[in-house]
């Protein structure tokens, strides 16, 4: 006769192997595994922001640093950030701050200045963290007002700004001899659908778009 403990310790094995089997096919792994949530938030602010882009395929700092320079982004202006840092709980370091804020370039030299202009007439940004162990980059997007109107978020900007880089991800680019091209998918599940609980009271469609890089 099979013991409860044996019963247990097998399902435990199934249900880890299962886990680990999901995080293979799609290249991530759901941070509600590690109790936590696809939901960014500024301390003091019960509302969050959508993680919504996951990149796989480029686990490697400088890659997704060049990677994200071929499609038109780079660093905060003279690399200098104002305001708070956005939290979030993706594996099992538990909650911590964003690993950067990129911005969109508008052509200025991403190894140069930074995206200074961005910085003053808004548009797209996204913050960004590495998840421990299976290397995906998850991306805050969101297309911003002016430094004018506080850098507040435009109306559908984390759907729109989501979609905006996946177009751009889309498309063949190149940065110091790295070509870069991805392929997307898109899931649900991850992500709330509405405004609920999402910070400016701005509704989503509760969609992660998920993009495969492939370097050359």
């Amino acid at each position: 006769m099979v013991s409860i403990k044996a019963l247990t310790a097998l399902a435990f094995v199934t249900l880890a192997s299962a886990a680990s089997i999901q995080t293979r096919q799609s290249g991530y792994a759901d941070p509600k595994s590690f109790g936590g949530s696809s939901l960014g938030y500024f301390p003091g602010n019960s509302n969050g922001e959508p993680l919504n882009i996951i990149v796989t395929g480029i686990g490697a700092a400088d890659t997704f640093s060049s990677w994200y320079k071929a499609i038109g982004y780079g660093k905060e202006c003279f690399g200098l950030h104002d305001g708070g840092a956005m939290q979030a709980y993706i594996d099992s370091r538990s909650l911590r701050d964003q690993e950067g804020e990129i911005r969109f370039a508008y052509g200025e030299d991403p190894d140069a200045e930074g995206s200074c202009l961005e910085s003053a007439i808004g548009g797209s940004h996204f913050r960004f963290w590495q998840q421990q162990g299976t290397q995906a980059w998850f991306l805050a997007a969101s297309r911003e007002k002016t430094i004018f109107d506080h850098h507040d978020i435009v109306a559908d900007g984390y759907d729109l700004d989501r979609d905006a880089i996946v177009k751009a991800a889309t498309k063949s680019s190149s940065y110091k001899g790295k070509k870069f091209i991805a392929t997307v998918s898109y899931v649900s599940g991850l992500l709330p659908s509405g405004s609920d609980g999402i910070n400016h009271g701005i509704a989503l469609d509760g969609r992660t778009a998920v993009l495969s890089v492939t370097v050359s």
